[in-house]
């Protein structure tokens, strides 16, 4: 358990690091993907105890603060919430073929994203929407790859 834990703290610091650095280079209309989030909704998309959906979102909101102009504390809450939330919206959503669709993944995928976006600046704009969809590039590329491994099906 300590080394999944471990792992995930090293993905979160490394995905901060080039969100902030190596794309903020490559930003489309003063935008850049928020890997970070990607990588925490693909998590908790997989996730099965609410325990690690929690811990997940900590995390996240932590590296997501830390490494952002606001203070300390809304992204913890606003992931923790999505975290919440996203497990519920899975168990009215479940199909019993396929534990993982990708067709509930992407729109709820943009849906919580957007709403983080908006609470976070309290706007909606052009750069909203295309940090949206850049983040969503390679939030599917996660999805895939986290599917392909099934990362947390086995017990670590």
């Amino acid at each position: 358990m300590w080394k999944k834990c471990l792992i995930i703290v090293i993905l979160f610091y490394l995905f901060a690091q080039l969100q902030n650095s190596f794309f903020a280079h490559y930003n489309f209309f003063g935008a850049v993907p928020n890997l970070v989030f990607a990588l925490f909704f693909t998590s908790v998309f997989f996730e099965k105890k609410y325990f690690c959906v929690i811990l997940l979102s900590i995390i996240a909101g932590l590296f997501l603060d830390i490494f952002s102009y606001m203070q300390l504390g809304p992204s913890i809450v606003l992931l923790t919430g999505i975290g919440v939330v996203l497990k519920k919206v899975q168990q009215l959503l479940q199909n019993r073929q396929d534990n993982y669709p990708f067709t509930y993944f992407l729109p709820l995928f943009v849906l919580f994203f957007a709403i983080y976006l908006v609470l976070l600046s309290l706007s909606f704009d052009l750069r909203i929407i295309t940090s949206i969809i850049y983040s969503a590039v390679f939030a599917v590329l996660m999805f895939y790859i986290f599917k392909k491994f099934r990362v947390y099906d086995k017990q670590v």
